[in-house]
């Protein structure tokens, strides 16, 4: 019985260490109806036009997961193109993969292609906040 308590206990404590924080980030698959609601929404809402064999892209997730847990980017919805499976969102987006784009009130307010550094990156989350 005690083995038991010990497991159970064990167990509870590993789930609390791994539990992602209530205010983690996601990035949800870009759905037009989705995105367009939630543009429309005036909300701050955060689009990457990624490809998974693209270098940029990579580096600029990288930089995304390190702020995943960060409260700061509590409010902003954020939404993942994939560039070769969504070409028609990228031609009605009319950008290169490796694109971040900012929106808030509605509208577009910034937008990167490339870039990969934690500051540039940053600096289109600002602008959606």
């Amino acid at each position: 019985m005690q083995n038991r308590r010990a497991f159970l206990a064990l167990i509870g404590a590993a789930s609390a260490a791994f539990a992602a924080p209530a205010w983690a980030f996601e990035f949800q698959p870009y759905d037009p109806a989705v995105v367009k609601k939630a543009i429309a929404s005036g909300g701050s809402v955060i689009v990457h036009v990624r490809a998974s064999w693209c270098i940029q892209c990579h580096a600029q997730g990288a930089v995304l997961d390190s702020l995943k847990n960060d409260p700061a980017y509590n409010g902003i919805r954020f939404f993942a193109v994939d560039y070769d499976k969504q070409k028609d969102v990228v031609a009605k987006l009319d950008c290169p993969r490796a694109t971040l784009i900012a929106y808030k009130g509605g509208k577009e307010v910034k937008r990167m292609s490339w870039q990969t550094s934690r500051t540039a990156v940053l600096a289109v989350l600002k602008a959606a906040m």
